[in-house]
């Protein structure tokens, strides 16, 4: 009997250039970390462009993974995909969007305005792209996403269906391009035509967006479970204290049911509290004081003139922007965290529920409800923790990559 054996045809050689790690540098790469730093490699081409796609290897050869490569910064690797045969190209980036939007059709109905697309746990590192009703904002953070610019968004253009998305806009208004060597600029439309106001809703909730002034994108989505949360337990009658208010999402979300709430709305930009305003109005509630208040105010000072003054809120909502976007600014965001929530709990009624929240890259969870826990001792406040939340459905995160868990909150009952 002739036993015939079957011929090993070579895979193709890679049309990428290969990196090789240093030996014993690509434990995390290959449990699944997205990011690689550039004291891993061998060598680094300092030749190559910024956002060039590359594949990575193991010291002796064994791929791991294909992404983007810029060699300037310390940040020197973001994976894209694990498959040696996929080609990062407009189809690559569909695939991809297809299956971010997979995800995001597990969300109510009524949801109109969501994060389509998460950087690296949707795998396109550097990319943001959010969602308002039939128009997309995107931003590029990095070289990678840069460099694919004109790629990506032909893929966003119809990767959701034939006439869903009627223009994309662009912000490059965000600092974090200036770290990739990118120009930090202006707010552009990108394809198709974008209003400059859209009406989302949430939940039963209507709002209105400028996603080419707003703050962000335009609109606070990574809120969107915890405005939910306050919703369910503001108590009837109660007075809700929402800082740092922005254009009224967590108050306005907290009438829908419980249209009886007396509410104050406190931030330091005027124009973001005239469009809070305009969103009671949208959504038929009067703009009546002393019933609703709208203080254009830093919060920290506002907070001690109202402790002093004897105001007390039932439900508090303390949502600043991130104080520590790196661990270099830590220690004093956990500072800032400390002294913002001591001042807070001096507004609080006894038995009243503080919702607080970071946005800061840089504080770990354990250590923001340090930081609590501080403001709690300083208060002479005892509190007992109901709820924490952590990455919400549109905003998820990879499974070890703590470094993308910036999104925390803490909801507690304080006596």
């Amino acid at each position: 009997m002739t036993t015939r054996v079957k011929a090993t045809v070579p895979r193709p050689a890679s049309p990428y250039p290969l990196l090789r790690l240093r030996q014993g540098r690509d434990y995390t790469l290959s449990q699944g970390h997205p990011w690689v730093f550039s004291g891993a490699f061998l060598d680094l081409p300092r030749e190559l462009p910024a956002g060039s796609v590359v594949d990575v290897t193991t010291h002796d050869g064994h791929r791991l993974a294909r992404g983007h490569l810029n060699a300037a910064n310390s940040l020197a690797f973001r994976a894209l995909t694990r498959d040696r045969d996929e080609l990062i190209d407009e189809d690559f980036y569909f695939r991809r969007i297809q299956r971010a939007q997979r995800l995001r059709a597990l969300l109510p109905a009524d949801v109109t305005a969501y994060r389509l697309i998460h950087a690296e746990a949707d795998g396109l590192p550097g990319l943001i792209v959010d969602r308002y009703d039939h128009w997309l904002v995107a931003q590029f953070h990095t070289a990678g996403a840069e460099a694919q610019r004109e790629m990506i968004i032909a893929a966003l253009s119809g990767a959701l269906g034939y006439g869903v998305v009627e223009g994309i806009a662009t912000r490059d208004d965000i600092r974090a391009r200036a770290r990739e060597g990118l120009v930090v600029g202006v707010p552009a439309v990108a394809w198709g035509l974008v209003p400059d106001e859209i009406e989302i809703r949430e939940l039963g909730v209507r709002y209105l967006v400028a996603p080419l002034t707003g703050q962000k994108t335009g609109f606070f989505l990574d809120q969107r479970d915890k405005r939910a949360r306050i919703a369910e337990l503001a108590p009837h009658g109660a007075a809700l204290l929402n800082l740092f208010a922005y254009t009224g999402g967590f108050a306005l979300s907290a009438l829908a049911r419980n249209p009886a709430l007396r509410t104050v709305n406190v931030d330091s930009s005027a124009p973001a509290l005239v469009q809070a305003r305009r969103n009671y109005a949208l959504n038929g509630i009067e703009v009546e004081e002393p019933r609703h208040r709208f203080v254009v105010s830093e919060v920290n000072a506002w907070l001690q003139r109202a402790s002093e003054e004897g105001e007390r809120f039932d439900l508090l909502v303390v949502d600043p922007p991130a104080f520590a976007k790196n661990l270099n600014q830590r220690d004093r965001a956990l500072r800032a965290y400390e002294q913002l929530n001591a001042l807070a709990l001096r507004t609080l009624a006894p038995g009243g529920l503080l919702l607080t929240c970071s946005c800061s890259g840089g504080v770990n969870a354990d250590e923001f409800e340090g930081a609590v826990r501080q403001a709690l001792a300083r208060e002479h406040r005892a509190a007992r923790l109901i709820s924490s939340f952590g990455p919400s459905l549109d905003h998820p995160t990879l499974p070890g990559f703590s470094e993308d868990r910036y999104l925390k909150a803490l909801l507690l009952s304080v006596d």
